[in-house]
């Protein structure tokens, strides 16, 4: 959309008038789609909302906020989709002249404001907004929509001191980060990131919850400490974390592409099986981290939301019964696809398809396995690969974005689980960097040297960090023998490759193969059998 097709917000007294949710209330609920369907964050992507509107404003200002020249506010947006769900957004925003040496991309109207005209953005992509929201954590701050009781609130506050945040952080350069998805992230010179959940939703976020039980509650320093928190608190009752402070890791890389970039001279190396893996101290170190994470969730405490509680039978038969739906659904999928020509690999996607029924065979045996003890139901990361772990500077790793799986309602991602849910989202997380590092040498399974390569890669790095994980004293938490933790293990492995089997059929259908080799893999040598 260019600036001529934006629309126009009338504020005949000048751009503070401008940000009143009166004011505001000209946009129409078209123009209000459009710029949400533009942005990456916005989650109804691919079809439009039947209603979006403002549905409260929160200006800042006053009290710690220092914006000079600068309005801003936080508007709520309230999005209805055809089925007659709503889900709510929060988008920063301020004004900026027409005529400002730098316009910033992420604009919404048009300001008319009599002898001056600007710009209505999102105010993020402001330094001066920035500096102020920084400012705004040091003494703690409350903004209200109106001075009634009912008044919705942005309240900024600190988290066990603030440690960094004590500090002025309007005074470091800010950036925001451009890996922006599901959140918009800003980073306060080398001391602390603050993350900004777009979407509003009810009750406590997993992300702020678990940082703040381990960073004031145990002694694990493999996290980033949470330093603060802004919460939302709607005049209708809508109460959500708006966003969380952390400590900031300067210098730090994910281990995804840190093993891709350590592994890439191994898989141009044609020697023999002799060649030491590049990523087996990392893998083993990760375990070990892992499992000390896992250690500090299912820790003693008098927080009811971590207490542990013992894995029961219909916990291992819910988990099952999930398992079975994953693959009946990916292989129904998978088979409309061959059948239409658009997966490559023909002949191992219906070797694949073919075993459905030892695929469920094998499920059964693996609940008959397990039993009724699989240890204990705790906190857990939810969402674990190579991608929510930092590599620091300094060569240790950080655990981060305890959020779970975006996708899932958030009352779902509170849940407790295994601990082996994690444990099996991080060995199908290797399965895609070794099949990453195998694609990057011309290979989607034509080199089967190179394929062999990939798989030896895979092998010694789950070997490597099964062996930092479970290495260690035993564990409540984990099924009382090695046969019921890799059963376990396996029936959760098995979930993830179906699970994203079809989410790669429906997403990314160049990547498939990837796990429908990792489903080809179970059935050759299921895990639990190793």
């Amino acid at each position: 959309m260019t600036t001529a097709d934006l629309p126009t917000l009338r504020a005949p007294n000048g751009f503070t008038e401008a940000l009143d949710a009166e004011t505001l209330s000209q946009l129409g609920s078209d123009q209000l789609a459009a710029f949400l369907l533009e942005r990456r964050w916005f989650g109804g992507k691919g079809r439009a909302p039947a209603r979006v509107r403002i549905s409260e404003v929160i200006r800042l200002r006053g009290g710690s906020l220092r914006v000079g020249i600068m309005v801003a506010a936080v508007a709520r947006l309230d999005v209805d989709d055809a089925e007659g769900g709503t889900t709510s957004y929060q988008l920063p925003l301020a004004i900026v002249a027409e005529d400002a040496p730098c316009m910033p991309s992420a604009i919404l109207a048009r300001v008319d404001g009599g002898s001056k005209k600007g710009y209505l953005f999102d105010a993020l992509e402001d330094e001066r907004f920035r500096a102020a929201l920084g400012n705004a954590f040091a003494p703690g701050t409350m903004f209200a929509s109106s001075t009634d009781g009912d008044a919705a609130r942005w309240v900024v506050e600190l988290v066990n001191g603030g440690g960094p945040a004590q500090q002025d952080l309007s005074l470091l350069p800010s950036r925001v980060m451009r890996a922006e998805q599901s959140n918009t992230s800003v980073v306060y010179g080398d001391a602390a990131i603050f993350k900004l959940f777009r979407r509003l939703e009810p009750g406590t976020n997993p992300d702020v919850e678990i940082g703040h039980f381990l960073t004031t509650r145990t002694r694990f320093t493999h996290t980033p400490p949470l330093l603060g928190v802004v919460r939302y608190e709607g005049s209708d009752g809508l109460h959500s974390i708006a966003g969380m402070l952390q400590g900031f890791l300067p210098g730090s890389t994910d281990a995804w592409h840190h093993a891709l970039d350590q592994s890439r001279s191994y898989f141009a190396d044609r020697g023999g099986e002799e060649t030491a893996h590049p990523f087996a101290d990392d893998a083993e170190r990760l375990g070990r981290i892992t499992r000390e994470l896992h250690d500090a969730l299912a820790s003693p405490h008098d927080d009811a939301s971590f207490t542990p509680r013992p894995a029961t039978r219909a916990d291992v038969e819910r988990w099952a019964d999930s398992a079975r739906r994953r693959i009946e659904d990916a292989l129904s999928l998978l088979g409309e696809r061959v059948d239409a020509g658009r997966v490559t690999d023909v002949r191992t996607a219906r070797g694949v398809i073919e075993h459905r029924e030892a695929y469920l065979s094998r499920l059964d045996e693996l609940v008959a396995v397990i039993g009724g003890d699989a240890g204990q139901l705790i906190r857990h990361h939810g969402d674990y690969h190579l991608g929510q772990v930092l590599r620091t500077r300094d060569g240790d790793f950080q655990i981060i974005d305890f959020e779970g799986e975006p996708a899932r309602p958030l009352a779902e991602r509170r849940e407790r689980s295994s601990a082996l849910r994690d444990v099996a989202g991080m060995l199908r997380s290797f399965a895609y960097a070794a099949a990453t590092l195998a694609a990057e040498r011309g290979s989607d399974g034509a080199d089967d040297a190179t394929l062999r390569r990939a798989a030896r890669w895979e092998r010694g790095a789950r070997e490597a960090f099964l062996g930092g994980y479970l290495g260690g004293a035993s564990a409540s938490f984990l099924p009382p023998t090695g046969q019921r933790v890799d059963a376990l293990r396996e029936l959760f492995e098995t979930e993830k490759v179906f699970y994203e089997m079809s989410y790669e059929l429906n997403n990314r259908p160049a990547w498939v193969w990837i796990p429908i080799a990792g489903a080809a893999a179970l059935r050759a040598a299921p895990a639990g059998r190793s």
